[in-house]
C-alpha cells in the first residue's frame, strides 16, 4: 500500500479504530534513534501488558496503517514510528493516530536534501506533537536547538525535555563508558545504571524512554531493571555480539553522516579492551548533492580517530578511504574494496584476536556473512 488518499469510508473506519482505543498510544519521530526508542520503550510496557508494534520496524505510511488496521482493545499500548525518509507529508495519518505521547527524538541536519531546509525539517517533524490527543505530553530532546524549539509552536501545555544538561527535565549524569560492559551512568543525578548499549546517542534514546515511562508511572529503579536485564539493542543498530576473543558491533543499518559518526564513536568507546578496532564502512544516504566530497569528509574525521583499520566497501565509500589516507596516522591501515568476499579476504589476513569489529551501512546480508566468518574462525 503506497502513500495515497484515504477514502471517506476509510477515514470513518480508522477514527472509530483509535476513538475506541483509550489506552496509551506513542509515537516516535527523529532523525536518529527512532527505532532504539521504540525498542526501549516496547521492553518497558511489554513488563506490563501487551504492546502493539509494527514487526518490521519501518516508519512508512504503509506501514503505519497496516499497524493502526490492527488496533484493537486486547492491546494495552500502541507505538508508531513515523519515517520522513520513508515518505512524506504524514499529517492525515498523524490526525487518525493522535499520539497520547509524542516523542521528537532529535531534529539537527535531519534529510536536509530531501526537505530543502531545516526549518522545513523542524516543521515536519513537530506533527508528531502537533497533533496529540487532547491533553497528551510531548516529549522533546533539550540539546536539540530545534526540537527544543518546538515546544513554542505546539498548543499543549504538558511539554517533557531530555537531554545531558542538568536543565532537562530527565537528564544522565557521570557517564562512563566501559567498552564491552556498557554505559554506566546516574539519572537525573541520582539513580545509577550500568545499560547495555555503547554510543552517547543510546543515552539521548534512553532518555527519551524513561520520559515515556515516567508518564506512564513507571519508577526509575523499574526502568533501569527492566532495560538493564531484558532489553537488547535491534540488529543492525549497535547490538553487541561477543565471537570467542573478539566483539562485533553490529550497525549495519543504512549509513547516514550522522549514524556513521554515531557507530564510529561508539566503536572507539571500545579502547580500553583492545588497541585492535576494526571499522567496516558501506556507502551513506542523505549525504547532500555533493556525494563525493561528503564522503571525502566522513574519511578525514575517521582519520582523527584511533581506529587501526578502516576498510570501506562500495563506489562511494572509497572517497571516505581516500578521504582517511590523505591525513597520515601511524599505526592505521586502510582498504577499499568493492564486495564482501574481499572484506573477509582482508579480516582473514589481518584480523588478530582481541579485536573489536565494527560495522555501518553495508545491510544486513553482508553484515550475517561477515559475523558467520568471524565464528568460523574464532579465537579462544
Amino acid at each position: 500500500m503506497k502513500k495515497r488518499k484515504l477514502s471517506i469510508e476509510e477515514n470513518k473506519k480508522y477514527i472509530n479504530l483509535r476513538r475506541n482505543f483509550p489506552k496509551p498510544v506513542i509515537g516516535v519521530t527523529g532523525n536518529l534513534g527512532k527505532t532504539s526508542t521504540l525498542e526501549m520503550i516496547r521492553t518497558l510496557l511489554a513488563s506490563r501488558g501487551k504492546v502493539l508494534k509494527n514487526p518490521r520496524g519501518y516508519g512508512s505510511w504503509k506501514n503505519n496503517i497496516n499497524t493502526l488496521e490492527r488496533l484493537n482493545p486486547e492491546y494495552n499500548y500502541a507505538l508508531f514510528e513515523f519515517d520522513y525518509q520513508r515518505g512524506n507529508h504524514f499529517t492525515e495519518i498523524l490526525r487518525l493516530i493522535k499520539p497520547s505521547i509524542g516523542i521528537v527524538t532529535n531534529i539537527g541536519d535531519a534529510h536536509l536534501n530531501y526537505l530543502g531546509s531545516m526549518m522545513k525539517v523542524a516543521l515536519e517533524r513537530s506533527g508528531v506533537v502537533k497533533y496529540l490527543a487532547r491533553g497528551g505530553t510531548a516529549i522533546l530532546n533539550k540539546d536539540d536547538e530545534l526540537c527544543s524549539s518546538l515546544a513554542d509552536s505546539i498548543s499543549t501545555e504538558n511539554i517533557v525535555k531530555f537531554g545531558l544538561s542538568e536543565s532537562a527535565d530527565y537528564f544522565a549524569a557521570d557517564i562512563q563508558q566501559l567498552g564491552p560492559k556498557g554505559i554506566s551512568l546516574k539519572i537525573n543525578g541520582q539513580y545509577p545504571a550500568v545499560l547495555p548499549f555503547y554510543s552517547i546517542q543510546d543515552i539521548y534514546n534512553f532518555l527519551a524512554a524513561v520520559a515515556c515511562a515516567r508518564i506512564l508511572d513507571f519508577s526509575f529503579e523499574e526502568i533501569i531493571e527492566i532495560t538493564q536485564n531484558q532489553f537488547q539493542l535491534p540488529a543492525g543498530h549497535g547490538r553487541l555480539l561477543q565471537i570467542g576473543s573478539r566483539y562485533f558491533l553490529d550497525e549495519s543499518y543504512i549509513a547516514t553522516p550522522r549514524s556513521l559518526s554515531k557507530a564510529a564513536r561508539a566503536l572507539i568507546g571500545f579502547q580500553s579492551y583492545s588497541k585492535n578496532i576494526v571499522f567496516i564502512v558501506g556507502d551513506m544516504t542523505g549525504a547532500g548533492v555533493n556525494v563525493e566530497e561528503q564522503h571525502l569528509n566522513m574519511g578525514y574525521f575517521l582519520s582523527a580517530l584511533p581506529i587501526s583499520q578502516i576498510i570501506t566497501v562500495g563506489e562511494y565509500a572509497k572517497y571516505i578511504a581516500k578521504g582517511a589516507s590523505l591525513i597520515k596516522a601511524s599505526g592505521k591501515t586502510i582498504h577499499s574494496v568493492n564486495t564482501t568476499d574481499e572484506v573477509i579476504k582482508i579480516l582473514k589476513d589481518h584480523l588478530p584476536a582481541r579485536a573489536v569489529l565494527g560495522i555501518k551501512g553495508v545491510g544486513s546480508v553482508a553484515a550475517h556473512r561477515i559475523y558467520r566468518f568471524l565464528e568460523d574462525s574464532k579465537l579462544v
